[in-house]
């Protein structure tokens, strides 16, 4: 038998009694994501529209204007409108790209949209009332005037603020609204999602698709193999078709003399319903399945968009991917996106979409609707604008909503009075530090160890990128902020104690920012202490103050194997708790 008091076995049970001492001042165990939350208040802004008057006079025997929203049988909403000098049209180069554009490549197209904006409370422009829905776009800009957004003076007056300030343009985030299959932005739900986002101090901006222009895919086609099977080319252009409007769309507000100065650059989002959430994948630079064969095509991104939410999004099927086999085209798409799926949607079904997710670069979330089919019913619209809203004003960083980002990262459910909802995926990539002060910990994996190792030296860093310590670690992506010295701030930053075990090489930390914590493991000798690594606000209870983020922290059950994990998603600690891991709790606490 062999002697268990040798060195060897002394040190296991050193460091067994330090894992064990460890674990004795371990916080409650608590996720981010842990608040069900009511619906978000209607918004308080009036709103106006763009032009889009329309003579159904012009309207062809045997068709409706809808056909014309819906650009059916050969017609286009352009021919019905009556004061189009007024009303958003803008032509669309078309790429000579035979793959993409099977149709249309080389040519020009001409796309129309409804602008939807906050305006002033004095606004008296009649309301619009379209032809064959009755729907109503309110105050309609008039032929021959410039559309009326809130300024900066309207604004402080409605919030009741004094003294007023100059009356100069106020600069709006600006959401990219894109409708479903075969629909229009001014069908009826539509059209109340474009003003109720005008109402929350968006500008929204929805092109009419027209996709049967391109293709005669219905939505009940989609999941119609032999159907996509013989008219994969036409289905590739209509697909490609919505992100180049949208991108296409943007260059004309940008530049327009009645939007751009109203509009923040810097802050632009997107929204889209069904295949207007896989155009919201692409816009974000996702490449795109163009043959049935699985073959893949860079797509039409557009680097401006800096957030989007897709709702019921279309990412393909298992046997046909939206964006290559496996949906792993969907790796470069590097920006927050936001998806709602339901869990019973056969058209646009949750699975494929969290297969792209999964690939995502950057910030991601899904949500799903319990039992929410392919539809949007109107029981459910105060949950899906609850998420939407609330997550747009977060990674829009709209600058009238600064409690956003606190709200949205301990959201786990709306209790809106519809369909169950929770979180299912979050994974929230730091935002770039907002001075010298902050540094941001990345995270690496060696697959080949298992292990894990976090780091916010920025020449351990470049070390592990360069391979001084092999070849294996590859970053993760994730990571989380934290503070080269102890900022002045509320509450009170930490010092963040670091350790490795003694025989351990250098990527090994264990980081605490509980002072007692620190002591036990100073005390041990299986621990070698390495000083301060960084300071942050340490967390009370296994929770976080409102407006910080939760570093959750994960033991392997190792002995000479032990290593430690820190994340900020709650996903990615239930994905390695069921690896085997220990959810030690929410030790450290971090400026988004």
């Amino acid at each position: 038998m062999m002697d268990s008091t040798a060195p060897p076995f002394r040190a296991l049970r050193r460091l067994a009694f330090a894992c064990a001492a460890l674990a004795c001042a371990l916080p409650a165990l608590a996720f981010n994501h842990d608040r069900v939350v009511p619906p978000i208040a209607p918004g308080r802004l009036p709103v106006a529209c763009s032009n889009v008057a329309q003579d159904a006079a012009r309207v062809a025997p045997g068709l409706m204007p809808s056909d014309y929203w819906e650009g059916k049988s050969d017609h286009y909403v352009s021919e019905l409108l009556t004061a189009p000098q007024t009303a958003l049209q803008f032509p669309v180069a078309v790429p000579n790209n035979d793959e993409l554009f099977a149709n249309h490549g080389g040519g020009t197209l001409n796309f129309v949209a409804l602008v939807c904006y906050p305006t002033s409370q004095f606004n008296t422009d009649a309301d619009y009332v379209l032809p064959e829905t009755g729907g109503r776009v309110p105050h309609m800009q008039p032929a021959g005037t410039m559309p009326r957004i809130m300024s900066t003076r309207e604004l402080a007056l409605l919030g009741g603020i004094n003294p007023l300030p100059p009356d100069s343009p106020y600069a709006w985030p600006l959401v990219l609204f894109s409708h479903g299959l075969g629909g229009s932005p001014v069908d009826s739900g539509y059209l109340d999602a474009v003003v109720l986002l005008a109402s929350q101090g968006f500008i929204v901006a929805a092109p009419f698709h027209g996709d049967a222009r391109f293709s005669r895919l219905r939505i009940q086609d989609l999941s119609d193999f032999f159907y996509l099977f013989s008219n994969f080319s036409n289905v590739v252009e209509m697909e490609t078709m919505r992100p180049l409007s949208l991108k296409s769309m943007t260059d004309v507000l940008l530049a327009s003399a009645g939007f751009s100065s109203s509009i923040d650059p810097t802050r632009i989002g997107g929204f889209g319903a069904s295949l207007g959430g896989e155009a919201m994948t692409l816009l974000l630079g996702s490449r795109l399945t163009t043959t049935i064969g699985g073959h893949c095509s860079d797509g039409i991104a557009d680097p401006r968009i800096r957030a989007a939410v897709g709702y019921v999004p279309f990412a393909g099927y298992s046997f046909l991917p939206a964006f290559c086999q496996g949906n792993s085209g969907a790796a470069s798409v590097n920006r927050p996106y936001l998806a709602i799926s339901g869990t019973a949607d056969t058209t646009a079904p949750i699975g494929p979409m969290q297969a792209a997710v999964s690939h995502f670069a950057g910030t991601k979330y899904v949500v799903e609707f319990i039992d929410g089919q392919h539809e949007l019913r109107p029981a459910d619209a105060p949950t899906l604008f609850t998420w939407t809203v609330t997550f747009l004003r977060a990674y829009l960083q709209d600058p009238l909503h600064p409690e956003a980002m606190g709200q949205f990262i301990r959201m786990n459910s709306v209790n809106g009075g519809g369909r169950a909802n929770d979180m299912l995926v979050d994974v929230h990539v730091p935002f770039a530090p907002a001075n010298a002060n902050g540094l941001t910990a990345l995270e690496f994996y060696n697959p080949a160890l298992n292990h894990f190792f976090t780091t916010a030296d920025p020449s351990e860093i470049a070390a592990v990128r360069r391979g001084d310590f092999g070849a294996s670690w590859v970053a993760t992506g994730l990571g989380f902020n934290v503070e080269a010295s102890p900022a002045v701030g509320t509450p009170a930053r930490a010092p963040v104690c670091r350790f490795r075990l003694g025989f351990r090489d250098a990527t090994y930390a264990f980081y605490t920012a509980d002072a007692g914590e620190c002591d036990i493991v100073k005390r041990n000798s299986a621990w070698r202490y390495q000083g301060v690594s960084f300071y942050t606000v340490p967390a009370s209870g296994g929770t976080c103050p409102d407006g910080f983020l939760g570093v959750h922290r994960a033991y392997n059950n190792g002995i000479l194997d032990a290593n430690h994990r820190y994340t900020t998603s709650d996903s990615t600690m239930r994905d390695t708790q069921a690896a085997g891991w220990k959810f030690e709790g929410t030790v450290l606490c971090t400026i988004p």
